[in-house]
């Protein structure tokens, strides 16, 4: 007889210990200065070639998107 999975429920929240919580919101801001600090959102230096700066922005913008998905799943969650 083949096993067969329970379904999974949709919450509408997670809860988690307080530290998990506050874990996650340490890295959210981690990922946030890693994207400001390889791309700001300021005026870029005239050194950097537009090549290179292309690159980073796009680095940056992996960053950025990661941390878009913790804020979500942050917003998503309460700590217990």
């Amino acid at each position: 007889m083949p096993r067969t999975s329970r379904p999974t429920s949709q919450a509408d929240n997670v809860v988690l210990p307080v530290d998990a919580y506050l874990e996650l919101q340490a890295f959210h801001a981690e990922l946030i200065g890693i994207a400001h600090t390889i791309d700001p959102t300021d005026a870029p230096p005239p050194t950097i070639r537009k090549h290179e700066q292309s690159r980073r922005r796009a680095l940056a913008k992996v960053f950025r998107l990661w941390a878009e998905q913790i804020d979500r799943s942050l917003s998503a969650m309460r700590p217990a």
